[in-house]
């Protein structure tokens, strides 16, 4: 049976003392996102610590839900389970938690504040016990698994949370370090040939956030890792050092280009971001930097500067109710006002009935005298495979326009 006829499965597996991993996989080609591009599926990997406390880390997706319950539940009763702690939360990972919730209403939920915020948009109606991680917190399980808590929010995942266990040295890093690669590698014995998969999934999902990337970068090096526990791929065990190292490069090969796009956007339902990361991945492999803002968490002063030390600008916006959310419009201004006629404009949005936001944004750069580094994009509901790679077209067209 070839790896893409394989049925999904969970593998799970011990990761250190009172540790497991399971291991949601699927060898199919995942779509929409241009993260999955080279098409070698992808893992979801969810963490089970069994102190005096139980605590779940990230449940997977939707597509994963039955058959990673089962597992779960082969394993213990969730009735069992005190803590789930999320790296992130997204509408496909909270379809699994609901599930979860309904046979073990008792779990704490514990996340940054952004997530909590998320997760009251995502679930209005379940009843939700929320333990909300306002700074570098802790929380003890007992058998001296003493959890600390690493805020590393960047843009595209402003929730973003990362976990060290005192006892095992294990780090849960969510989604830095890893690649989408499906196999039967628990750890990453053998990590040579996942340089290219590593790099790919850096220059899709970390590249835009270099900076933000490089801070938390500098955050997690006070803890003494053993492992990355990573939420897509191979856990890291044997290539810690190097793939540390890569990511600080990398990062800093982002940081030091002489060209930048400032790709300012928000996002309801993530259509919109997903489109961003489309065209910021053609920008970065034109050899031009990005800097990813989310407008819904950015403060003026960060769009200015972004905006003063850019070659061009582009914005993306959903529509809502036939206007653009007020942070748009909050972030149209700054750029209006900072932007110098020189610079290269672009816009795109998704929508579900009508596209205003994306017409407000054309209108306001070409009556301002903006010239425009690719046409409006514009996108209904979710972006298919072939409008990503449009999309992907569309950066790489607006960076050698800059050149």
């Amino acid at each position: 049976m070839s790896p893409a006829n394989k049925a999904k499965d969970v593998q799970v597996y011990p990761v250190a003392a009172d540790t497991r991993v399971l291991r949601s996989r699927t060898w199919d080609r995942l779509k929409f996102e241009i993260e999955y591009a080279l098409q070698k599926g992808t893992t979801a990997n969810s963490y089970l610590i069994e102190g005096d406390k139980t605590a779940l880390f990230d449940p997977p997706g939707e597509s994963f839900t039955k058959i990673f319950l089962d597992a779960l539940q082969a394993r213990i009763d969730p009735k069992q389970i005190d803590y789930v702690i999320l790296g992130h939360i997204n509408p496909n990972r909270a379809s699994t938690l609901q599930a979860l919730l309904e046979i073990a209403p008792q779990i704490t939920i514990v996340c940054s504040n952004p997530a909590a915020l998320s997760l009251g948009k995502i679930l209005p109606d379940v009843q939700l016990d929320l333990q909300i991680i306002k700074g570098e917190d802790t929380l003890d399980l007992g058998k001296g698994h003493v959890l600390e808590f690493i805020p590393t929010p960047n843009p595209r995942y402003p929730d973003h949370l990362c976990t060290y266990d005192t006892k095992t040295e294990v780090l849960y890093t969510d989604k830095i370090f890893g690649c989408h690669v499906c196999g039967d590698r628990v750890f990453d014995e053998g990590w040579t040939i996942d340089l290219e998969d590593r790099r790919y999934y850096f220059d899709c999902l970390m590249a835009p956030h270099a900076r933000q990337i490089m801070a938390s970068m500098d955050k997690l090096s006070d803890k003494l890792a053993r492992v990355y526990a990573t939420a897509h791929g191979s856990l890291v065990r044997y290539s810690l050092i190097e793939l540390t190292a890569d990511y600080r490069t990398w990062a800093q090969q982002q940081n030091e280009r002489e060209s930048s796009v400032a790709l300012i956007y928000a996002s309801a339902y993530g259509n919109t971001a997903t489109i961003a990361q489309a065209i910021a991945r053609g920008i970065t492999k034109a050899g031009v930097a990005v800097e990813s803002i989310n407008a819904e968490s950015a403060k003026p002063e960060e769009i200015k500067t972004a905006i003063d030390k850019s070659a061009g600008f582009i914005m993306g916006s959903p529509t809502l109710g036939g206007h653009a959310p007020t942070q748009i419009q909050s972030a149209l201004g700054i750029v209006l006002a900072n932007a110098a006629k020189t610079q290269l404009a672009g816009a795109f949005g998704s929508f579900g009935w009508s596209g205003e936001a994306v017409d407000l944004l054309e209108n306001k750069f070409r009556n301002a005298g903006y010239k425009f580094g690719f046409e409006p994009i514009r996108v209904k509901f979710t972006p298919t495979d072939a409008v990503l790679k449009t999309c992907e077209e569309a950066g790489t067209d607006f960076a050698q326009a800059l050149k």
